[in-house]
């Protein structure tokens, strides 16, 4: 079944290129011209979103998001406005519209197929299920040309797919070329898939950007399950949980901290803290992960890994404080995205003193870019501002010391370091926490409890419990710094 959006517009012209174009998209639209029959139409159907533009007349833009706050207090609600100045003259701000259930505004001039994405942005799982228009069997393959730069790439063992194909999928021939394999619609051919992995070697699956978010969705609902499932194997669910976590980062990094991008993100902490707290065998998989992939995204993925294993070392570790440091491990570097290109290719050690004074600052640019998101907590912030600061005050922004860093900064820190170490030398984790162990320079860069619960997250959970092989008071770590 279709979605339903009302469009609400004095202007004729724009409803009709609006409307036809949403019932291109699948969507089914209702639009009217005044506030009047806006209202009219909220009262006698239901509708997944409402998009209206400020300035109706006969019942004001204001009236009808009144109406709707009174009558429909969970009603998903976009408003347009004709321009930026309407803002900037202070007609309304965007405070007082959020405090009528708006949640986006969408201001004029903008190209009418935007609406698409932003639409989709406000969809759950369930709403891409009613809105595609499924077709059984497969479509013809189509060869097409597009920049390589509108695609995301998934390795071919890491795409799974519900009955109906959520999104069009394709392999690439060349440069800027492609084949269409699987429409949005078709029923899921794995023998198409297969066909090519087996016959062709072909290793990667591309979709389009605008649909990753569609990917998200799936996969992390799909991780749940898996996470739930005692009989599944343990490196299967970090597998799954990389592989969404690394299509999440890569979302919130090119669409930036947009409501509905964050709320993907805590429903990706929920699934990393899930598996933290119910993998029995966690620690046999993170002390045998071997997977060195140098990208931004599989980085933060890892610190996120590591750290929350920390965590849970600590009698004082919840769910919410797991979460909330997940959060912050997936945006840690999300300052370095105002940094210069070039100066990402370039590892602390290679850069001169100006280059390195520049990405000193990547931790308080990321606080910047998530300030004014509400949905953020404190607590998230300071991590992220904090994740370079050092124990022994060596660190920066503001070479804090001691007890005055945050003890969840220190843990991010830890990992972070951990896991350059890990992917940059292409060691086994072991090997690269012993490398730290060995550098006393390093080891007093951190808490010695930290490192002490970082020893023992690669330690069966139950032979602690049992030998008390690292009591709580241990001075182990300690005399290793000395």
């Amino acid at each position: 079944m279709a979605l339903k959006v009302l469009l609400a517009d004095p202007g004729e012209k724009w409803l009709e290129s609006a409307s036809n174009f949403l019932k291109e998209q699948f969507y089914e639209v209702t639009c009217v011209n005044n506030g009047k029959d806006a209202q009219l139409a909220l009262y006698n159907d239901k509708f997944f979103a409402v998009i209206i533009n400020f300035d109706l007349q006969s019942h004001s833009g204001i009236q009808v998001l009144k109406f709707m706050q009174r009558n429909h207090p969970n009603q998903r609600i976009l408003v347009v406005l004709e321009s930026q100045s309407i803002l900037d003259e202070e007609r309304t701000s965007e405070e007082q519209l959020k405090k009528f259930g708006m949640v986006e505004i969408i201001v004029k001039p903008f190209e009418i197929e935007s609406l698409k994405d932003v639409l989709e942005g406000h969809q759950s799982l369930g709403d891409f299920m009613k809105n595609i228009k499924r077709r059984e069997g497969q479509s013809d393959e189509v060869e097409v040309e597009n920049p390589d730069s509108s695609f995301t790439q998934v390795r071919i063992d890491d795409f799974y797919s519900a009955k109906a194909v959520l999104f069009d999928v394709f392999i690439k021939l060349r440069s800027n070329r492609y084949i269409k394999i699987l429409h949005s619609g078709d029923t899921f051919s794995k023998e198409r898939i297969d066909k090519y992995r087996n016959e062709k070697n072909v290793e990667h699956l591309y979709f389009h950007n605008s649909d990753r978010r569609k990917f998200i969705q799936y996969h992390n609902q799909l991780a749940s399950k898996l996470i739930a499932n005692k009989n599944i194997p343990g490196e299967a669910k970090v597998k799954m949980i990389r592989n969404v976590a690394d299509k999440y980062i890569q979302e919130a990094y090119t669409q930036g901290m947009k409501p509905q991008v964050v709320e993907q993100g805590k429903e990706v902490c929920e699934n990393i803290y899930n598996l933290v707290e119910k993998e029995k065998n966690l620690f046999k998989i993170l002390k045998s992960y071997e997977e060195f992939d140098p990208t931004a995204f599989t980085h933060a993925f890892l610190v996120t890994l590591f750290s929350t294993a920390i965590i849970k070392q600590f009698d004082w570790q919840s769910k919410a404080t797991i979460e909330a440091t997940a959060l912050a491990c997936l945006f840690h570097d999300i300052g370095k995205m105002k940094l210069p290109p070039e100066l990402l290719e370039k590892r602390p050690l290679e850069m001169d003193d100006d280059e390195y004074a520049l990405y000193m600052t990547h931790p308080q640019i990321g606080v910047e870019i998530i300030e004014e998101n509400r949905m953020i907590n404190n607590s998230v912030k300071q991590i992220i501002l904090q994740h370079h600061e050092y124990y022994d005050g060596t660190g920066f922004p503001y070479k804090k010391k001691g007890s005055s860093i945050l003890t969840l900064s220190n843990i991010v820190c830890l990992a972070n370091d951990f896991v350059h170490i890990m992917i940059d030398g292409e060691m086994d984790p072991p090997t690269a926490l012993k490398k730290i162990l060995m550098d006393r320079d390093q080891v007093v860069k951190y808490n010695s409890m930290i490192v002490e619960n970082f020893i023992k997250v690669f330690v069966d959970p139950a032979k602690i419990v049992k030998e008390t092989s690292l009591p709580s008071n241990s001075k182990i770590v300690s005399k290793k710094a000395s």
